[in-house]
């Protein structure tokens, strides 16, 4: 009975550095793409759904799946440089797999950014703003989980 409770007050070495990675930054990637110009054409809007698209896939096929572990989250946000965001959206946690089936989130990512009003972005620039920045932030959970479990120093 003492040694269970020196046991639960002793403290995980896994979780301390589970922690320590994600406070540092492990498993993050980020991007920003800047929309500019006198208007913003739909045209420019369908590039950049490919251009997140492509940059998804890219840190997807990057990340490290310790033991299978693949999960991912993703969140997308657009605003005015400095300025409050007009549109953000998070895709919660899925697998590679589910952003590349039909109706998955990769198309959930092209939905998105095509329904973000063109006229409203427009209105910004004719306002004086210098562009629309649209940022992505992709985390995954195997890359923290593999500095996890084999780092060989106490975090």
């Amino acid at each position: 009975m003492l040694t269970d409770l020196i046991q639960r007050l002793r403290p995980d070495p896994v979780r301390r550095r589970i922690e320590h990675s994600i406070r540092s930054g492990t498993g993050l990637s980020k991007a920003d793409w800047m929309l500019d110009g006198p208007s913003i054409a739909p045209a420019a809007v369908d590039q950049l759904v490919e251009d997140v698209t492509e940059w998804c896939q890219e840190r997807i096929a990057s990340i490290r799946r310790p033991y299978g572990i693949d999960q991912l989250a993703l969140a997308l946000a657009c605003a005015t440089p400095g300025g409050d965001p007009l549109a953000s959206k998070t895709f919660g946690v899925f697998r590679p797999i589910d952003f590349y089936s039909e109706d998955g989130i990769g198309d959930r990512v092209g939905t998105f950014l095509r329904e973000v009003p063109v006229d409203q972005l427009n209105a910004e620039l004719d306002a004086g703003a210098s562009g629309i920045r649209f940022a992505a932030a992709l985390f995954s959970w195997g890359d923290v989980a593999r500095e996890a479990l084999f780092d060989d120093d106490e975090a």
